[in-house]
């Protein structure tokens, strides 16, 4: 009985450390160049480009891979209208 008394917050630890790190949600890395529906075609923006996607268009940023399709679920629906 002893042994596991003085055992139990060794245990402690390792639970806590355990949750921790799954509690730990890291954000998924932007993958593909990011696009913007212009004049009714995909053009190339810089990811620095302030944006916003107004109205209720179909279209308005989307990330493309290198093969030129579009990454599912990056997506934006709107009109792209870029912030100077």
């Amino acid at each position: 009985m002893k042994s596991l008394k003085n055992l139990l917050p060794a245990l402690g630890l390792v639970f806590g450390a355990t949750l921790a790190m799954a509690m730990n949600f890291a954000t998924p890395e932007q993958t593909g160049t990011l696009h913007a529906f212009v004049d009714d075609e995909w053009v190339e923006i810089p990811e620095t480009q302030l944006y916003n996607c107004d109205d209720e268009d179909p279209q308005c940023v989307a990330r493309f891979d290198e093969n030129g399709d579009m990454v599912d679920g990056s997506l934006e629906t709107g009109k792209y209208v870029p912030i100077n």
